[in-house]
């Protein structure tokens, strides 16, 4: 019952990063929305696992991997945007 709920609880973040982005809420390139879709996708690999549900646990696997990727890049992005600001004198 837990890890159902873990899933759902998945599913709801990426459903959430999704409908942010179709809405305009969010972009694709914002650290909030890889975070979502990282999130979301770990918690339903948790639950795929015990119940033996493989091809949702190598697509979450995969999706778990680009999120962290966009996430990466979205920090990255941040720092250099950071670094690339004047220095107040």
């Amino acid at each position: 019952m837990v890890m159902m709920l873990i899933g759902f609880a998945g599913g709801l973040a990426v459903l959430m990063s999704f409908a942010g982005a179709a809405c305009g809420r969010l972009s694709t390139h914002s650290a909030v929305y890889h975070a979502l879709n990282l999130a979301g996708a770990i918690a339903m690999v948790a639950a795929g696992l015990p119940a033996d549900a493989w091809p949702s646990v190598a697509v979450n696997v995969t999706w778990a991997l680009i999120s962290a990727h966009g996430l990466a890049r979205a920090y990255g992005a941040r720092s250099t945007y950071w670094a690339q600001m004047p220095s107040p004198e």
